[in-house]
């Protein structure tokens, strides 16, 4: 997932670690942003593998290394953005990471990551309609607990929506050609 990430970010530009860390965080939230500990090993694994170059750049005050995607990380983001999504705990952010590289894609490209995205929020609404059924219908809970859990439930079935409801004005506007 990291790796479509910083392949995707260096396919418009040339980076440093401290700039790719910034960009996913604004990208995805501060909350699921990688550490320097995971990032560095990352890029030195890329470099290795002929992904990237990384250049040494002193800016007078210290050196970084700036990466930049070599035709293999192209290559290997281009595999990597329309490879099949596996439903686990990392599937919505992986979801955002490729949605955010649509602008460097083609159309059938788009519409092929967007057609899974919206699978996968169907998914998620069927998910959380069945958990509600079962709190409402036969629950093993205590009453307040239930309660809670309701609540919970609603406020995941609105992100699911608003999300399902955005995958669709895209694709929308794919078929428009917007």
């Amino acid at each position: 997932m990291y790796e479509l990430f910083v392949l995707g970010q260096l396919m418009d530009q040339d980076m440093a670690g401290y700039q790719l860390r910034k960009a996913l965080a604004a990208m995805v939230g501060a909350e699921q942003t990688i550490s320097y500990g995971v990032l560095y090993p990352l890029l030195e694994r890329l470099s290795q593998a002929g992904e990237i170059t990384l250049t040494t750049v002193n800016d007078g005050q210290r050196s970084k290394k700036i990466a930049a995607i070599t035709d293999a990380g192209r290559q290997h983001f281009a595999a990597l953005v329309v490879a099949p999504v596996t439903v686990n705990k990392q599937t919505q952010l992986l979801f955002q990471i490729k949605c955010s590289f649509l602008h460097l894609l083609a159309e059938t490209e788009q519409r092929l990551i967007l057609t899974d995205f919206q699978q996968f929020c169907h998914y998620q609404l069927t998910n959380l309609q069945n958990s509600r059924d079962y709190l409402t219908d036969q629950p093993r809970m205590v009453p307040t607990d239930v309660a809670d859990a309701l609540q919970v439930n609603q406020l995941q079935q609105v992100r699911a929506q608003a999300q399902a409801d955005w995958v669709a004005a895209r694709l929308a506007g794919l078929n428009k050609g917007e």
